[in-house]
C-alpha cells in the first residue's frame, strides 16, 4: 500500500502518485515483486504525475452545503374535554343461590324413588319413601291406646246422668224419711207431756230421728260428690296419661315422617345418590337440589374500582348462547346483592368478590312421549360463564384520538402543534401524557401540558420527532 499526503486533491481523470522511499520499500516486500518490474513501474508513474501537474499546495477543500429538510405531512385534531364514564368489565360463573343436599332422616330400605336427576319439583314433593309397614303398625296401637284414655278422661271429669239422678233420689228419699222422724218424735214428745206415752217410746222415736237424719246428710254428700265427678287429682292425673299419649302419638307420626324424603324448595334434582332396594341410614344422601329461580353470579372487582359498587347498582351481564329474550341487546340485568370486603390477598389478588343476583323466569313445555307430563326449564344453568359490565361514576377529562398517542421509553406521549409564527413553518413538541378512560375512538390524557383547544398529530404521529416542521394537511386535500 502506498501513502499520499492527506492535503493531495486532483482533479477528475488524474492519477496521483507521491510514494517515498519507504513506501516504496515497504510495497517491494509486500508484494513481493521483481525490483526491476517495481522501479520500471514507479518511472512511469512519476512521469505521469509531472505532466498532470497536481498541486497539493494550492488547492482548497470545497464547503459542505447542508440539506434542506421537507416537513412531514400530517393530519391533526383537536384536544376537547368530554365527559367520561369508567366501565369495567369482569367475568364470573352463573351458580344457584341454594344448593342443597337432601338427606334421609331416617333407616330403611328405600321403597319408593319417583323422581329423576334433572326434573323439576316443587316444595314438599316426595323425593324417596322408605318401607313403613312396623312403623304404621306402632302407630295404629298407639292411637287405639290414645282413644282409650280419652275415654278414661271424659268419664272422670263429666259424671253420667243416671249416676246423679240416682244420688239426688236418695237425697230427696232420705229427706222425706227424716221428715216422717221429726214427726213421729214431735208426737211422741207430745203424748208423754201429756202421759199418754212411755219414756222409752219416746227415746225410741228419738234414736230413729237421729239415724234418719244422718241417712239424710249421708244422701246428700253422695248426691254431691257424683254431682261433682272425679276429685282434682284424679283428673289432673287423667289429664297428664292422656297429654303424655298425645305426645307419644305426635312423635310417631314425626317418626313416620321421617321415612319420607320431601323437596324443602322448588329446584331442580342435579344429582340422585339412591335408587329402589338401597338400605339407607339416617343422614344419608338421596339426591342433590339447587335452586335456580334467582342465580347468583360471583365476580372479582379490582380495588381501582370496587369503591364505586354499591349494593342495589344494576349491572348488565351477557351470557354466551343465553340471551335475555326480554331485552334488545339480549343482556341480562342484575342486581348487586353484596360486596365482599375481603380480597383473596394471600393469594396475590386484590380483587374483591362482587356478587350479583338475576331472576329468571322458567319456561314450560309439555313433554312429547307423554303429553301429561310438563318439562320445567331454565335459561340460565349452573357453571355457565357471564361477563359483567359495571360503570363508574362520570367524570370530566381532556380527549384525544387513540392514534395520536405513541409509545416511547418514557412511556405515551402525544405531538402538540406550536402555535404558529409569521414567517416560521409548523412545528411539534413531544408531550409525555397519562392514558386513562377510552371512549368511541378517543381516550382520556392527563397532563398538565395538556388544554382544550390544542392541535395534536393523529395520522404520522410515529413518524415524529420533537420540534420537527410538519406540513398539516386539510380534508379536503388528498394525501401525497
Amino acid at each position: 500500500m502506498f501513502r499520499y499526503p492527506t492535503n493531495t486533491v486532483c482533479t477528475s481523470g488524474e492519477i496521483l502518485v507521491n510514494a517515498t522511499t519507504e513506501s516504496f520499500v515497504m510495497a517491494c516486500l509486500r508484494f513481493n515483486a521483481n525490483p526491476a518490474r517495481l522501479f520500471c513501474f514507479a518511472a512511469c508513474l512519476g512521469l505521469m504525475t509531472l505532466t498532470t501537474g497536481c498541486s497539493t499546495a494550492d488547492t482548497e477543500k470545497p464547503k459542505a452545503v447542508p440539506a434542506v429538510e421537507r416537513p412531514v405531512l400530517v393530519t391533526v385534531e383537536v384536544v376537547r374535554e368530554g365527559e367520561l364514564q369508567q366501565k369495567l368489565s369482569a367475568v364470573g360463573t352463573v351458580r344457584p343461590i341454594h344448593v342443597s343436599v337432601i338427606a334421609s332422616a331416617a333407616d330403611g330400605i328405600v321403597d319408593e324413588y319417583p323422581k329423576q336427576k334433572g326434573d323439576y319439583v316443587t316444595a314438599n314433593t316426595l323425593l324417596s319413601r322408605l318401607r313403613m309397614k312396623s312403623t304404621d303398625l306402632a302407630f295404629e296401637e298407639e292411637e287405639l291406646r290414645l282413644e282409650a284414655l280419652k275415654s278414661e278422661v271424659q268419664q272422670v271429669m263429666e259424671p253420667r246422668k243416671e249416676d246423679v239422678e240416682e244420688a239426688d233420689a236418695q237425697q230427696q228419699a232420705a229427706a222425706a224419711a227424716f221428715a216422717n222422724a221429726d214427726r213421729r218424735l214431735k208426737e211422741f214428745k207430745s203424748l208423754a207431756a201429756r202421759g199418754a206415752a212411755n219414756q222409752s217410746a219416746v227415746e225410741d222415736a228419738e234414736i230413729l230421728f237421729d239415724e234418719v237424719r244422718q241417712r239424710m246428710l249421708a244422701a246428700k254428700a253422695v248426691y254431691q260428690r257424683v254431682a261433682a265427678g272425679a276429685r282434682p287429682e284424679e283428673k289432673l292425673n287423667a289429664r297428664a296419661r292422656l297429654d303424655a299419649q298425645e305426645k307419644h302419638v305426635e312423635w310417631l307420626e314425626a317418626e313416620k315422617e321421617k321415612r319420607e324424603t320431601k323437596a324443602p324448595f322448588n329446584g331442580f334434582i342435579v344429582e340422585e345418590h339412591s335408587y329402589l332396594g338401597q338400605w339407607l341410614a339416617k343422614g344419608d344422601p338421596v339426591v342433590t337440589m339447587a335452586q335456580l329461580d334467582q342465580v347468583e353470579i360471583e365476580v372479582p372487582v379490582d380495588q381501582s374500582f370496587v369503591a364505586q359498587v354499591s349494593v342495589g347498582d344494576e349491572v348488565k351481564l351477557k351470557v354466551a348462547g343465553t340471551p335475555n329474550p326480554k331485552a334488545e341487546d339480549g343482556r341480562w340485568i342484575s342486581t348487586v346483592h353484596k360486596v365482599i370486603p375481603r380480597s383473596d390477598w394471600e393469594a396475590g389478588s386484590r380483587a374483591f368478590p362482587v356478587v350479583l343476583r338475576v331472576s329468571v323466569d322458567k319456561n314450560k313445555e309439555t313433554d312429547a312421549s307423554d303429553s301429561d307430563n310438563v318439562v320445567v326449564k331454565t335459561p340460565l344453568l349452573e357453571g355457565m360463564m357471564a361477563e359483567a359490565e359495571f360503570f363508574g361514576l362520570r367524570l370530566k377529562g381532556l380527549l384525544v384520538p387513540k392514534d395520536s398517542l405513541v409509545r416511547t421509553q418514557e412511556g405515551w406521549c402525544v405531538f402538540v402543534v406550536n402555535p404558529a409564527q409569521e414567517g416560521s413553518p409548523d412545528s411539534v413538541n413531544r408531550v409525555t401524557v397519562e392514558t386513562g378512560i377510552s371512549k368511541d375512538g378517543w381516550i382520556q390524557v392527563i397532563s398538565d401540558d395538556l388544554k382544550a383547544g390544542l392541535q395534536v398529530v393523529n395520522d404520522g404521529a410515529e413518524r415524529l420527532r420533537p420540534f420537527q416542521t410538519i406540513q398539516i394537511q386539510t380534508q379536503d386535500a388528498p394525501s401525497q
